[in-house]
């Protein structure tokens, strides 16, 4: 099984109410770029949390249309996102 696709590099997909790419990774401590493309007609969009469940990044809302996320250094860790039109659309990023 191949790792998962960097950040920055990859396109995190939203299609068919789900993401294509559910596992993505990025660096510590650097800001890094989130490419966005949402598919669907349906709005969605990408907001990431830490262990404890507190958010810490919120992206736009938007439908049908690509767009680039600028999230700021994270800590090392595992962190979820998600949908927060649809939250069973899941993801997981690692942040190392």
């Amino acid at each position: 099984i191949p790792p998962p696709p960097r950040l920055g590099n990859d396109v995190v997909v939203a299609k068919d109410l789900k993401f294509t790419t559910p596992a993505v990774r990025a660096k510590a401590g650097n800001p890094f770029t989130i490419a966005f493309d949402n598919q669907d007609g349906a709005p969605h969009n990408i907001a990431i949390s830490d262990a404890s469940g507190a958010k810490v990044f919120k992206g736009d809302i938007v439908a049908g249309r690509p767009v680039d996320y600028q999230v700021g250094p994270l800590p090392a860790g595992a962190y979820g996102f998600l949908c927060e039109v649809h939250p069973d659309m899941k993801g997981t990023l690692t942040v190392e």
